[in-house]
């Protein structure tokens, strides 16, 4: 058995050793599901009331003393008809719903209805090929619905190697209009060294949690009034403005061109693109009344769809990249807002490149050596991810297979490493996404590049060729950034709130030691934000000792502190610029010593153009 299966067994088995310990804490608990997931586990519970932390370190107690007792994980069958009784005895209505859904659906979905935190069960077809009979494990007197994938036997599980991490709130299969749940997540490995390594991380991960340094560096801020929805401060926009500056700086010179768009479309715009069909339940809509419905702006490829069809294009105009920054809306569940990392209004550094099928590879190439570009700035290690057809897909299977067949050239090609997840193409056509590492190894999705033969024909659009016949374009949807919400989350916590020189709010901080420097401390700020450098300074005059200055300017993570003592304002007097000195100071607490001003100046200015 492979290493991550008997790691995933493992997991698995737990599940069900913690949904044993729950029901004998609270006997009249309703079971919910009890998934794997990356680095443990979870189980959902009805409760009769809400979980403490003493709860937590009984459940976990009696779980170890469950794992010792050497638990055997016994399989048996029952007919869907009997499971459904014998769990309706027993109070467990969820359970019921759920062998219900396997009923309907088959058992080509039933491990997703088994596993699935939020299924959309009710947009699916009944199997004609539905299972009569289902499985159920028994471990000591505990009896669960499940597919399998176990242990043997506890024994099999070492007591030191799992932890119950959290308890939290979830609504039945995701849904706000069912019931909420209390959802309880376990940490497990194999051995003790990897569960203490990981809680080490998550140690070093709470001390970079953006949603803590973004508000203390006055970055971003949330409101109850616009849940999901950030609310950029003025520093912030610092960051996120330079990142776009970038964005469209090197982006130009790659010949692509910036367009805006409405922000609220009729629904017609939605339905023409199948957003409205397999998307609605992801946008807020405007009901007008009298038959007049809008979309709020989820994605921006509808609106470039229109903006390439305003007129007629000749094979001379491709590759047409057609970029935009516009903020997007997207109604994400309030259980699975996440800081900046999952929001419900965001930018994308999305473009839209029409191109014709003979340029599919090298379009792909050339976006690809912007990925790398960009990536490799901020030092982040990356792989890609194929997602392919899914269900519900738009189109014929032919031209998604000669979709996929191009993008797995284009993958092997690259040299780059990457997976296949099947079935997670977008609803128009497969994609690359874009998985990045952070500083403590954690994965995230960012960027995107997605393959698409099928919104093109749904608008109509057409290109002239060199021969005089019209002919329908291919188009690259494709984000490198991606959210730039996310992304800046995202490098708040790689840099803990670091951030490189040219991407900080403010880049020096000027501290004169006392009122006797406050004169010279003014002519070397006024010198930093000149018009010629226009650094990102800030003045610290106030009549407060050197020392809070400089734990005040380090807590604010800028970069270079300048302190101005009597020996530095003297070299102010000397008339010339060039005689200026300066004490410099890291963030880190380096102290880099006296240092002429203008050398200063030079080697910050070298730093920011370079990106380092």
């Amino acid at each position: 058995m492979e290493q991550n299966q008997k790691l995933h067994n493992l997991r698995h088995s737990l599940a069900h050793i913690l949904a044993s310990a729950v029901l004998e804490m609270f006997p009249k608990a309703q079971l919910g599901v009890g998934p794997v997931i990356e680095n443990g586990f979870y189980y959902d519970f009805l409760l009769p009331r809400s979980l403490t932390p003493q709860d937590l370190s009984k459940l976990e107690k009696r779980m170890r003393a469950l794992v010792q007792e050497k638990l055997a994980f016994e399989r048996q069958e029952m007919t869907t008809a009997e499971a459904k009784k014998f769990f309706a005895d027993r109070n467990q209505p969820f359970k019921v719903q759920l062998i219900g859904d396997i009923e309907k659906f088959g058992t080509t979905k039933a491990d997703e209805i088994l596993n699935s935190e939020k299924l959309k069960v009710e947009s699916g077809k009944a199997d004609p090929g539905s299972p009569e009979k289902v499985s159920l494990y028994q471990t000591g007197k505990f009896i669960d619905l499940c597919r399998g994938g176990h242990v043997d036997s506890t024994s099999r599980i070492r007591t030191d190697a799992f932890k119950l991490d959290r308890a939290s709130g979830a609504y039945w299969r995701g849904d706000q209009k069912n019931p909420q749940m209390q959802r309880i997540y376990g940490l497990a490995f194999e051995t003790k060294d990897e569960l203490q390594a990981y809680l080490k991380q998550l140690e070093e991960a709470a001390k970079r949690d953006h949603k803590v340094l973004g508000p203390k560096l006055d970055l971003f801020m949330f409101h109850p009034t616009a849940p999901g929805e950030p609310y950029w401060l003025p520093k912030g926009m610092v960051v996120l403005n330079e990142l776009l500056q970038f964005w469209r700086t090197e982006h130009a010179r790659r010949g692509y061109q910036e367009i805006s768009a409405p922000l609220v479309n009729k629904k017609e715009l939605w339905e023409i693109s199948g957003h409205w069909d397999h998307y609605k339940e992801n946008m807020f809509i405007a009901d007008m009344g009298e038959n007049d419905v809008y979309g709020v702006k989820a994605m921006n490829c509808p609106n470039a769809m229109l903006v390439f069809g305003s007129r007629l294009r000749s094979y001379k105009d491709l590759p047409l990249r057609l970029s935009d920054t516009d903020i997007l809306h997207r109604y994400e569940l309030a259980g699975t807002l996440n800081g900046l990392l999952r929001v419900r209004s965001f930018r994308q550094d999305d473009s839209h490149n029409y191109i014709t099928e003979d340029m599919i590879e090298s379009e792909f190439g050339e976006i690809f050596k912007i990925a790398k570009l960009f990536y490799g700035i901020f030092k982040m290690q990356y792989r890609y991810r194929l997602g392919t057809r899914p269900e519900g897909f738009l189109g014929d299977i032919k031209t998604w297979d000669k979709a996929e067949a191009a993008l797995k050239r284009i993958l092997e090609k690259s040299g780059k490493e990457y997976f296949i997840e099947e079935g997670d193409g977008a609803f128009y056509g497969p994609k690359i996404d874009i998985l990045m590492k952070d500083a403590l190894g954690r994965e995230w999705q960012t960027g995107t590049i997605q393959l698409d033969f099928q919104q093109p024909k749904r608008f109509g659009l057409e290109y002239v060729d060199k021969d005089g016949n019209r002919k329908t374009p291919v188009v690259v949807h494709r984000v490198i950034y991606g959210s730039l919400e996310r992304f800046i989350g995202l490098l708040i916590e790689h840099y803990a709130g670091m951030l490189p020189l040219w991407l900080s709010p403010v880049q020096i901080s000027v501290l004169p030691i006392s009122k006797k420097q406050n004169a010279y401390a003014k002519k070397v700020f006024k010198e930093l934000t000149a018009d010629n450098l226009r650094l990102r300074a800030e003045l610290d005059d106030r009549d407060e000792s050197i020392g809070k200055k400089i734990r005040e300017a380090a807590m604010q993570k800028i970069p270079y502190q300048l302190i101005l003592g009597e020996k530095e304002a003297k070299s102010g007097g000397a008339g010339s610029r060039s005689a200026w000195k300066v004490a410099v100071r890291t963030r880190e607490g380096k102290d880099l010593g006296a240092l002429p001003l203008k050398k200063f100046l030079a080697r910050i200015q070298t730093e920011i153009e370079k990106k380092k």
